[in-house]
C-alpha cells in the first residue's frame, strides 16, 4: 500500500488515476488531515515546474476540493511562478474565482483573523469593484491589527479617498500593535504624505512602532531615489 506522501505525488499524475478517482483519494487524505491542496500548490511553485499535464491535473483537483477562500490564497502564491504555463493557468482560475466576490464578505467577517487577513491580502490584485471596496472597508474596521492593515492597503490600492485619514488615525491607536501596523501600511503603499507622521513615530514609546516607522521611512526613501 502506498504511503500518503507517495499517493499525493501520484495523484498529480493524470496517467495514474482518472480524475474522479483521484478526487476521491484526495478527499480521503484531507479527511485524515493531509494538506493536499497545499502540497499541490508547493509543487506548482517548484523549480523546475511540473509538466503541463501534471499542472492541469493539480489545478483541477485543487479547484474541486479546496474552499474558495483558501484556493484564492493558494493561487496568489502560485501566480508569480517562473513558468508561463503555470502562471497562465493560475491567473485564469484566480480570475474566475474572484469575478463574483459575494462569498468573500461573510468569510472576512466570520473566520479567524489570520485566515481573513491572508484572504484580504490575496485580494489585493483583484480588479476594482464596489464589492471589493466593501470587503476592504470591513477588514480595515476589524479589531485585529494585521487584518485591519491589509484592508487599508487594499483601500490604498483602490485609490480610496478615506484610506489616508484612516491610516493616520491608526497611527494614533492606543494599541501599539495597531500603530506599528499603520507605519507598515504607509511604507507598503509608498504614501509619501505619511512621511512626516512616520518621523514622529520614530520617537514612539513602543520599540516595534519605532522600528516599523524607520523601516517605512527607508522604503519611502528608496522609492523616492528610484523615481528621481
Amino acid at each position: 500500500m502506498l504511503n500518503p506522501a507517495s499517493l499525493i505525488a501520484r495523484l498529480g499524475d493524470p496517467r495514474e488515476y482518472p480524475i474522479d478517482e483521484a478526487e476521491i483519494h484526495v478527499r480521503s487524505l484531507m479527511a485524515e488531515g493531509r494538506r493536499v491542496p497545499e502540497r499541490f500548490a508547493l509543487a506548482l511553485q517548484a523549480e523546475p515546474p511540473p509538466a503541463p499535464a501534471t499542472a492541469d491535473r493539480m489545478f483541477e483537483l485543487m479547484r474541486r476540493v479546496t474552499p474558495l477562500d483558501r484556493l484564492v490564497q493558494l493561487l496568489d502564491r502560485i501566480i508569480p511562478s517562473s513558468s508561463t504555463d503555470v502562471r497562465t493557468k493560475a491567473r485564469k482560475l484566480y480570475a474566475a474565482l474572484t469575478a463574483d466576490l459575494s462569498w468573500a464578505e461573510p468569510f472576512v467577517r466570520n473566520v479567524s483573523n489570520r485566515d481573513a487577513a491572508d484572504l484580504v491580502e490575496a485580494l489585493w490584485r483583484v480588479p476594482p469593484s464596489k464589492t471589493l471596496r466593501e470587503i476592504f472597508i470591513i477588514a480595515a474596521s476589524e479589531s485585529h491589527n494585521r487584518l485591519a492593515g491589509n484592508g487599508l492597503v487594499g483601500l490604498f490600492r483602490l485609490g480610496d479617498e478615506e484610506a489616508r485619514a484612516a491610516v493616520l488615525n491608526m497611527t494614533r491607536h492606543e494599541d501599539e500593535s495597531f500603530r506599528a501596523t499603520a507605519a507598515w501600511v504607509i511604507g507598503r503603499v509608498s504614501w509619501y504624505g505619511g512621511a512626516t507622521r512616520l518621523q514622529e513615530m520614530t520617537k514612539d514609546e513602543a520599540e516595534k512602532v519605532r522600528r516599523n516607522a524607520r523601516r517605512a521611512l527607508g522604503r519611502l526613501n528608496r522609492f523616492n531615489r528610484k523615481a528621481a
